[in-house]
């Protein structure tokens, strides 16, 4: 196992990957303090991914209300006249 700082990873990323791609495994560090480690992928281990932090609440973007029945320039140019 290699131990790289982030500068130097960042530097010879794709170097570092092909190692990594051969089943070495390098450990990303910053300021002598281990944050990371890159694995070979297996397809058969089973890891979940969160992209939120917890207890938060996830974030729906509305949709927006649209009238279908009508052409689009006529509805815009309607609410442009309202205003």
């Amino acid at each position: 196992m290699k131990t790289i700082t982030i500068s130097s990873f960042k530097a010879h990323l794709s170097a570092e990957l092909r190692k990594v791609r051969r089943g070495g495994r390098v450990v990303i560090s910053d300021r002598d303090t281990p944050i990371a480690e890159v694995i070979p992928f297996r397809a058969e281990q089973s890891t979940a991914v969160s992209v939120r932090a917890p207890n938060t609440v996830p974030f729906v973007v509305p949709q927006p209300t649209v009238r279908i029945d009508h052409d689009p320039v006529e509805y815009l140019l309607e609410d442009r006249n309202r205003r």
